[in-house]
C-alpha cells in the first residue's frame, strides 16, 4: 500500500483527493516491470493505492491445515475479474473446502500460482 497516488501524480493536475478530480473511477493504471508483466494499481476508499501481483496469487496448500484447524470461511479477493471467472474461481474453492479436490488441483483448474508472502522484491538483482 502506498499514500502516494499514481492516478492523481500522473492523470490529473490535482496531488491528492481534494483536487485530482478521482481519475480512479475512469481509468485503470498498471505498473509493467521488467519482464513487460503488469501488475494492477487499485485505489481503496481512503485513496490509498495497492499494487497487485500481475498474475493471480494462491494459498491454496494452506487450506487443508486451516480447514483442520476449524477454518470454514476464506476471503477471496478479484482485482479486474470478470463475473465468470470469479464464479469458476469460487466454485473450485468450494469444492477444495469440501475435500472434493487437491490444492494442486485448484491451482491448475484457474491459472493462479502460489508464490505468495515476502520475496526478495527490489533486494534481488535483476538479470
Amino acid at each position: 500500500h502506498t499514500e502516494h497516488c499514481v492516478y492523481a501524480a500522473n492523470l490529473s493536475r490535482g496531488r491528492d483527493v481534494r483536487s485530482c478530480g478521482r481519475p480512479c473511477d475512469r481509468h485503470r493504471v498498471a505498473l509493467r516491470d521488467h519482464r513487460h508483466n503488469e501488475h494492477p494499481v487499485i485505489v481503496d476508499v481512503g485513496c490509498r493505492n495497492t499494487v497487485f501481483n500481475a498474475r493471480a496469487q494462491s494459498a491454496a496448500s494452506l487450506v487443508p491445515a486451516l480447514v483442520r484447524a476449524g477454518v470454514r470461511r476464506l476471503r477471496v479477493e478479484f482485482v479486474w475479474e470478470r463475473g465468470e471467472q470469479a464464479a469458476r474461481v469460487l466454485a473450485a474453492y468450494r469444492r477444495l473446502l469440501a475435500g472434493d479436490i487437491s490444492p494442486a488441483a485448484l491451482l491448475r483448474e484457474v491459472g493462479t500460482h502460489e508464490q505468495f508472502g515476502v520475496s526478495l522484491g527490489t533486494m534481488r538483482v535483476l538479470r
